[in-house]
């Protein structure tokens, strides 16, 4: 057993819903621009958890779009984006986890391939903004998500060793890079990451409640399982 030092979540997906809203924000525009329809699935296996650019590259493919033509679309989507992300639902217990955690004085931190502004305008917006002791974004390692640099700077600016972090993560980027980092993984899908196929993946732990899940390691630590 391993003494529980922190946990580090991922953002979009993972604290609050803004998948779904990504989804249905870029299915929109796609329709307006294009006149065809943006299927769910293939959204989510190849755009959800990842990045700007690979989301550019999969439109623009797809659906033949120009560079010129998919970057007056990316500014519908970021003029119309702002306030609906901010305004995502948190999903289960995300609330009460991080109040357990700071009673019991665990750090937390954030671990994002996003912008630090939009994940500090949500968590200010759900008033928890206070609890977190850092955010680090992709901006702030030389590699993104799926390598484990953003977990393993995560754990160096909170001061922990990254083997006794838990890790909360949504995506398959993510939850790649949480497990190659060496945190304790945990895999909490949402409704459109749920679809997606984590083969390959090692995971310790898949959809569990949260909060009974962190009661637990702060009992009896963390089960190297």
């Amino acid at each position: 057993m391993r003494e529980l030092e922190a946990v580090i979540f991922d953002y979009d997906g993972t604290l609050v819903d803004t998948e779904e809203t990504y989804y249905e924000v870029m299915e929109y525009l796609v329709k307006k621009y294009t006149g065809k329809q943006l299927e769910k699935l293939s959204y989510i296996r190849n755009v959800s958890g990842t990045s700007v650019e690979q989301c550019k590259k999969y439109i623009t493919e797809t659906f033949s779009m120009t560079d010129e033509e998919y970057d007056v679309l990316e500014d519908e989507l970021r003029e119309g984006m702002g306030e609906k992300l901010k305004r995502s639902a948190l999903l289960p217990y995300i609330k009460e986890v991080f109040e357990l955690l700071k009673e019991n004085s665990i750090k937390i931190g954030i671990a994002s391939n996003g912008l630090k502004k939009h994940i500090e305008s949500g968590l200010k917006y759900h008033g928890l903004y206070e609890l977190v002791d850092d955010i680090v974004t992709k901006y702030d390692v030389d590699r993104a998500k799926p390598a484990p640099d953003i977990y393993l700077k995560s754990a160096d600016r909170l001061g922990v060793n990254i083997k006794n972090c838990v890790a909360v993560e949504d995506s398959k980027p993510g939850a790649t890079a949480a497990a190659a980092s060496g945190a304790y993984l945990i895999l909490q899908t949402n409704s459109i990451t749920k679809h997606i196929d984590f083969s390959g993946v090692k995971y310790k732990e898949r959809d569990v409640n949260l909060y009974e899940r962190i009661e637990s390691f702060l009992k009896g630590g963390i089960e190297n399982v």
